[in-house]
């Protein structure tokens, strides 16, 4: 998998934000290269352990910033931040158990998950925080 790499181009104008970003990023990187070799070891389950625990930290504090600003597309975004943390959970029990599926379970989970909801509706909370208004992709 072409994992993405965080730029400045993907930031949503909130600095917390965009810092959460920044690091679920990093994370992911993490995880990929670590998951590169086909093995699934205690490090691998260090890393979603962590992936989850920012997810849930993360997602409190972007859900609790739409809130506060009204955000109109809050109950699709927040949806979306459910799903990730049940898939989370999931993967951690499949890397638990050393499930050989899980490279390809997280390499295609993680691509779709990106490409839609941080190029999508992370860009539409973006224009929001920018005043532009509602987009058709929210």
């Amino acid at each position: 998998m072409n994992l993405m790499k965080w730029t400045e181009d993907l930031a949503v104008g909130n600095p917390l934000i965009d810092e959460d970003h920044r690091n679920l990023f990093d994370l992911l990187e993490r995880l990929h290269q670590d998951m590169s070799s086909g093995q699934i070891n205690q490090e691998t389950q260090n890393i979603v352990d962590a992936l989850r625990e920012y997810a849930e930290a993360h997602f409190s504090r972007e859900e609790a910033f739409m809130r506060n600003i009204g955000y109109p597309h809050y109950p699709v975004h927040k949806a979306e931040h459910d799903r990730f943390v049940s898939e989370v959970c999931a993967l951690q029990s499949r890397v638990a158990r050393g499930a050989r599926t899980a490279q390809l379970d997280i390499d295609q989970f993680l691509a779709s998950w990106l490409r839609e909801h941080v190029l999508v509706r992370d860009m539409a909370l973006a224009a929001a925080i920018r005043g532009e208004g509602e987009t058709q992709a929210a």
